[in-house]
């Protein structure tokens, strides 16, 4: 019986998690394509340990892979285009930076950060990185914590 608990549990948060995002192009990267990736890494975090930065989701996704991160950069800037306050910049005509507040949705504050290091001038990688954030947390905090 616990085991079915923990079951119905664990389908519940991988649902609201998915739900999260419905509606945004993001969302079609977190269908779990790249859990098995080379050079992919996704986290989820809900639960205790988001609430503890003010957020019931944190998820994110970095990629090394040149199609993989075009791919990401292309949902970011289209869903980008709907938010309601956003800080961009732009680096040899590729998106470097973006921090996208969306519209809040049932009383939640929803942001996208991205960042495509392999633009950055100190020190490059070859990673791009977006996180999706959701919760009470404001816009201020959570960039606070990116810059840590």
């Amino acid at each position: 019986m616990k085991q079915f608990i923990i079951i119905i549990l664990t389908c519940m948060m991988a649902t609201s998690t998915a739900m999260a995002q419905k509606g945004l192009n993001i969302n079609q990267l977190f269908d779990g394509r790249f859990k098995k990736a080379t050079g992919a890494t996704e986290i989820i975090v809900t639960g205790s340990k988001a609430s503890e930065i003010g957020l019931d989701i944190y998820h994110s996704l970095s990629v090394t892979d040149d199609v993989q991160a075009e791919l990401v950069e292309s949902y970011v800037k289209k869903d980008g285009v709907k938010a309601v306050d956003k800080e961009v910049e732009y680096r040899n005509g590729q998106l470097y930076y973006g921090f996208y507040t969306l519209k809040p949705e049932k009383g939640c504050k929803r942001y996208i950060f991205f960042l495509n290091q392999n633009l950055a001038r100190k020190s490059p990688k070859k990673v791009v990185t977006l996180i999706y954030m959701e919760g009470k947390a404001s816009a201020e905090k959570i960039k606070k914590l990116i810059r840590k």
